[in-house]
């Protein structure tokens, strides 16, 4: 396993170079400041926050790029993309997250120059989000008021130390819905069920502006939060024990046996698809046995394991284009197992001795899972996992392990 471990260490180390070298150029356009449009092509990047800049070129083949911010336009949009606009106001200023809630009410606000990302527009209203590195804003407006305003949220203790929401952002938008969709009640309702999140306000964007999310796909471009897989691949495990249980001695050796998987890739942020949260459950078998024949004596023993697996694993796509992606995973399986054998026999003489159940095996064990795999357009997923030794035994006298390497075909249902 050393050449496993060292082609291991070294993606770990060269896969940051990849992510900070490649660019992920998409054709687009920006609105510069005097309102004139260029056309080209922006570097969409897993923005964690809203960009302060974007890299810009007039042509894909240019080796060098402008780096274009608040000063320089005031609107971008890559195709298929979510489309950015300039903002030059006051924020919002009091954090609102459950970790960081305040004593008294923060009405305080800064004055900054950012770009909001356009999170649904319709007919009616515009909905903006922008994420900094302490909360989530939204801001809005309408086909009669085009300046942007905050959603206002607070959450904070008073001086009885218990906790008060100012949902300010619901009279907000039922006003809106008042001016656009006049005697909905059920609207009304949603907007007074609705957590300031960005799926919630987006759902009620679309419903003041009598949109789908079908037309926003069709606008922003098709790109899923979640997709589902299947495959199939081949599972080389070796199992071993602490001490043989009819020999003196005893090599195990890798034994091949089908494997089945399926399960979801939930993309941290769709637009790029680097960073990837993957829900995997898979089957397959593993097998122990030791012969022996020595004169008129000999003696066996085996067993069978069969696993169903639930994998949770962390994926980054450190190469990452449509047609061809490059990734590492790290991950860890949740095993649930069958037995059947694990008896021993012994013949000498022309007697034989049977033993059942000699091994206390675990059904419930886990193990780690470590993964290089790529993706080709999008749809055919190759991996290679390297399991190392994992026990399933529940006993200090002695154990039973089993490390693994896997090959996987997957098809992407996207």
């Amino acid at each position: 396993m050393k050449p496993f471990y060292k082609l291991l260490l070294s993606a770990a180390l060269i896969s940051p170079l990849f992510s900070l070298a490649q660019s992920n150029y998409k054709p687009g356009y920006v609105v510069i400041i005097k309102g004139d449009t260029l056309k080209g092509f922006i570097n969409i990047k897993e923005w964690n926050v809203n960009p302060r800049s974007i890299s810009f070129k007039t042509a894909i083949d240019k080796k060098e790029s402008r780096n274009l911010g608040v000063n320089d336009i005031t609107f971008f949009k890559a195709d298929s993309y979510d489309a950015y606009q300039r903002y030059i106001g006051l924020l919002n200023d009091d954090p609102t997250s459950v970790a960081t809630i305040p004593t008294g009410r923060n009405t305080s606000t800064i004055t900054d120059s950012v770009f909001l990302q356009v999170a649904q527009k319709g007919p009616n209203i515009t909905l903006y989000s922008y994420t900094d590195n302490k909360k989530d804003h939204f801001f809005v407006s309408d086909r009669q008021d085009t300046e942007p305003k905050e959603l206002v949220y607070r959450i904070y203790y008073n001086e009885d130390n218990k906790t008060v929401n100012e949902n300010g952002y619901m009279q907000q938008l039922y006003l809106l819905a008042q001016k656009y969709n006049s005697n909905n009640d059920k609207l009304k309702t949603s907007i007074e069920k609705a957590y300031y999140t960005y799926n919630e306000l987006v759902g009620i964007s679309r419903k003041i502006n009598n949109t789908t999310e079908k037309a926003d796909r069709a606008e922003k471009g098709n790109r899923k939060g979640a997709v589902f897989f299947a495959g199939i691949g081949l599972n080389a495990a070796t199992v071993s024990t602490s001490a043989p249980i009819v020999l003196a001695s005893a090599n195990p050796t890798a034994q091949l046996f089908p494997r089945i998987d399926a399960g979801v890739n939930i993309f941290s942020n769709p637009s790029t698809g680097k960073l990837i949260f993957r829900a995997e459950a898979a089957y397959t078998v593993n097998k122990y046995k030791e012969n022996f024949s020595s004169g008129s004596s000999s003696g066996s023993y085996s067993f069978n394991q069969n696993t169903i697996s639930l994998i949770p694993q962390i994926m980054y796509n450190f190469y990452n284009t449509d047609d061809f992606k490059v990734y590492a995973a790290v991950g860890a399986s949740f095993n649930l197992s069958g037995y059947s054998g694990n008896n021993s026999s012994y013949t000498s003489g022309g007697t034989t001795n049977v033993r059942t159940n000699i091994l206390s095996l675990e059904k419930n064990w886990t193990s780690f899972v470590f993964k290089a795999g790529t993706t080709i357009n999008k749809k055919f997923d190759i991996a290679v996992a390297y399991l190392p030794n994992a026990t399933f035994t529940n006993t200090f006298s002695y154990y039973a392990q089993v490390k693994a390497i896997q090959l996987s075909l997957n098809y992407n249902f996207y």
